[in-house]
């Protein structure tokens, strides 16, 4: 996809209503500059009762849809509200403060832009829940950390957590959890630095087992957005569920403009991340028809709305792969308020620029990160100059310029250069990176269809299988690889695929006759010879691990 790896929906500017946020901001003295606080201490909220638990989950081998065994299942909601201390864990600096929920899921609950007064994420003034979580209960505000399915175990539950102040004069909070369907680990580090607008995200995912297990990541941000919001999502082209369908962005085929809910407004949130680390970004909200002001009610006390920022490894939502056993992955994802600029056309951790023309004009506008000393800002027609300054560029100031446009056919470049001359941010006029347009295909998208198992080759089993394990059916894909392997019983992947799930299933006998056949086959494949070993030797492998 041609895509930039960044987005904002717009907000209005308009002065902080909700008592709790105030406290937020009066809650201890100012921060000195260059100083960065974290502490703890506790957050009045109304909060939704339940009632008891189902104390009887389904397993994950026999769900048809989602599962949750050893976790209770929260179903039993009611509609009483009753005020209680939160206990959070608060991280400040000159330009940021931030709250965490360690007690539901480790929750980002806002940040605040001391510039702007604004929240950065949706500061929802009550926590009111719906039957949206995997385990049932859910609740929309701030930021969630979905691993290793979507709208986790423990997304309303507590999380460990621990909080620091570093030697380079930041400071951290870490929150994070060990499931205890997979045994797998997943662990938040957010990080503020002095002098800085960007909230810093450092993830880790960790499976702790001995055999591999499916898994995703999707950060989900919940930002809140009024009828006169706008998504500003700078690439040409957007994908629907599943990568069913491809469209052209903002306005599609239809020629419906998908991101204007109303009218362009000036604050918002920029989320910045590295394409090689983490390609994948979404915006999704319930929209504004009756089944979507239906959901503002029964999320929210005050019928406010909000969108999903979302960002992932894989390219859609829908994507499962498998963590290795032993497997840690690490990568960094960034959280930064926009300001005054209307738009943007390109982000990363030196600020926010927006290019647009109107009236004939180029407008750009330039939010900085961090203070930057005799900088220097050009605009280019071309090879030649049409703007060339130096300045001093802090965060609490909005660079802007307009230039009369000479050639409406011409393409302009913004630069933003450090004091040494080094290139910080640079953009061209609707330019975006990675897939050229002429690769893009508009429409439906092609997908292969597994045929029906009496038209199935190796392959399509193998597929089903793999498909079926992505999706938790372990037990089906169990089931299948054994069907596959009547029919086809020379396969050495279909063998491999079958002992390596029996493995993972403690079917150590079933596993040993699949896996010595396959290691007979092939003696240099590590994958069968590391399972084969793991099912010949089981108690040795669970007491390493215990």
């Amino acid at each position: 996809m041609t895509s930039a790896n960044t987005k904002i929906p717009k907000r209005k500017s308009r002065r902080l209503s909700n008592p709790l946020l105030a406290l937020l901001l009066l809650a201890i003295p100012g921060i000195a500059r260059g100083q960065v606080r974290v502490w703890q201490g506790t957050l009045q909220l109304p909060v939704y009762e339940e009632g008891a638990p189902d104390p009887n989950p389904p397993f994950d081998e026999y769900a048809t849809n989602r599962f949750s065994y050893p976790y209770t299942l929260r179903t039993e909601l009611t509609g009483q509200r009753a005020p209680h201390d939160l206990r959070a864990i608060f991280l400040e600096n000159e330009y940021l403060k931030c709250s965490v929920l360690p007690d539901i899921g480790g929750h980002v609950y806002t940040c605040i832009d001391k510039i702007s007064g604004q929240p950065m994420f949706y500061a929802n003034p009550s926590i009111k829940k719906a039957k949206i979580g995997y385990r049932g209960a859910w609740a929309a505000f701030g930021v969630e950390f979905n691993f290793p399915v979507s709208h986790n175990w423990v997304s309303m539950s507590p999380v460990d957590f621990a909080y620091k102040a570093n030697g380079d004069g930041s400071a951290s909070i870490t929150v994070g959890n060990t499931d205890r369907v997979y045994g797998m680990q997943w662990a938040v580090e957010l990080t503020l630095r002095p002098g800085s607008t960007v909230l810093e995200q450092r993830i880790t995912l960790s499976n702790r087992s001995d055999v591999r297990h499916r898994f995703y990541w999707w950060n989900n941000a919940a930002a809140q957005a009024w009828d006169d919001s706008r998504i500003e999502y700078p690439m040409r082209f957007a994908a629907a569920h599943g990568f069913a369908e491809v469209q052209t962005w903002p306005v599609n085929t239809e020629g419906k403009d998908l991101s204007v809910i109303r009218n362009q407004t000036n604050t918002g949130t920029v989320h910045f991340a590295d394409y090689t680390e983490v390609p994948a970004t979404k915006i999704w909200s319930w929209g504004v028809d009756a089944d979507g002001l239906d959901w503002r009610n029964a999320l929210s006390d005050n019928n406010s709305a909000y969108v999903e920022i979302q960002a992932g490894l894989f390219r859609n939502q829908e994507t499962y792969a498998f963590l290795e056993p032993r497997q840690i992955l690490g990568f960094t994802e960034y959280w930064m308020p926009a300001r005054e600029i209307e738009g943007i056309s390109r982000a990363n951790l030196a600020g926010v620029i927006h290019l647009e023309r109107k009236d004939g004009k180029l407008h750009a506008a330039l939010n900085v990160n961090r203070k930057i000393a005799d900088a220097t800002l050009r605009i280019l027609d071309g090879k030649d100059s049409v703007l060339h300054e130096r300045a001093n560029l802090s965060p609490e100031k909005t660079w802007k310029k307009e230039i009369n446009i000479a050639d409406e056919n011409q393409k302009y470049i913004f630069e933003l250069r450090d004091g040494s001359d080094a290139i910080l941010l640079r953009q061209t006029e609707g330019q975006y990176d990675w897939q050229p347009v002429s690769e893009i295909k508009v429409g439906p998208q092609p997908s292969y269809a597994i045929p029906q198992e009496s038209d199935r080759n190796a392959d399509d089993w193998l597929q089903f299988g793999i498909n079926a394990e992505l999706n938790g059916e372990l037990l089906i894909a169990a089931n299948s690889y054994q069907t596959a392997l009547e029919k086809f019983p020379n396969s050495l992947e279909l063998r491999k695929a079958s002992g390596r799930l029996l493995a993972g299933l403690q079917r150590y006998q079933e596993a040993v006759g699949q896996l010595s056949a396959a290691h007979a086959r092939n003696t240099t494949d590590t994958e069968i010879s590391y399972y084969l070993v793991r099912s010949l030797n089981p108690g040795t492998c669970e007491s390493r691990r215990n």
